[in-house]
């Protein structure tokens, strides 16, 4: 029950959850290459959410939430030259509760953007680096319903949220070996220029890649997701502080 609550709170003052990433950059001077990126996430979330002027401190690992998940989707593309290219990615969840307290949280992050090559350093084992430019949007539906002991329905709520946020970012790759790379992004958007916009948004990601086949990558690591929005004055004011942050892993097929 303790969980089922956070969850509910979280969801009603708006909760983020996980997206696929892209983060690989790309060494193919090959016209006109595409991928697709499968990633698998396990964040934990923790922060604080305002509700009525009032402030709570949120911690939830991923062990809580999955107990809870209901469904769950992330995927990637890619297309690229050599020196620019094109992203966009996408994330679903949903989660559902019974009870004294009935909740469902759906919840889904997509960005979209274009990206260019601004370094390469060496030939044998390069290192690239990537600027990205694009849009994020987040989209986030709860309903929550508590039941009185007789199990009338005594409160629901169903609010629906949704920001668009420009985005800014980083991203590169180290070749330690010809197969095997370090993989790096970050971007940082948001900047509170409009209502549907948050104060700031962030992510950045970490892995190791395995070039298993010439049309097969494997990677592994780390990603953190962070989200600060808030809106309103004294009691109307509501809005969340939260980072996401878990273990990652993806695969990806090029063609």
């Amino acid at each position: 029950m303790k969980t089922q609550q956070k969850l509910a709170v979280l969801g009603t003052a708006l909760a983020m959850a996980m997206v696929g990433t892209a983060f690989a950059a790309e060494e193919d001077s090959d016209p006109w290459r595409f991928g697709i990126t499968v990633p698998l996430w396990a964040p934990a979330i923790n922060g604080n959410v305002t509700l009525r002027g009032h402030t709570k401190d949120v911690s939830i690992d991923f062990n809580e939430l999955k107990d809870h998940l209901d469904a769950s989707f992330s995927l990637a593309a890619e297309v690229r030259k050599e020196q620019f290219g094109f992203f966009g990615d996408v994330g679903y969840m949903k989660f559902d509760s019974q009870g004294g307290l009935d909740w469902t949280l759906k919840m889904c992050i997509a960005d979209a953007g274009a990206l260019v090559r601004i370094m390469k350093v060496g030939e044998t084992r390069p290192f690239i680096l990537e600027a990205t430019a694009g849009l994020r949007y987040w989209w986030v539906d709860s309903d929550m319903t508590v039941h009185g002991p007789d199990g009338s329905p005594l409160f629901r709520a169903n609010p629906t949220y949704e920001l668009y946020d420009p985005m800014l970012g980083l991203r590169g790759s180290q070749y330690l070996f010809t197969k095997f790379h370090l993989d790096f992004g970050a971007d940082v958007g948001g900047f509170g220029i409009s209502a549907n916009q948050a104060k700031v948004d962030w992510s950045a990601t970490g892995v190791g890649t395995y070039d298993l086949f010439k049309w097969l990558s494997l990677s592994a690591g780390y990603k953190a997701l962070g989200i600060d929005v808030h809106n309103g004055f004294g009691d109307e004011k509501k809005g969340v502080n939260l980072t996401m942050h878990g273990f990652l892993i993806a695969a990806k097929l090029k063609f």
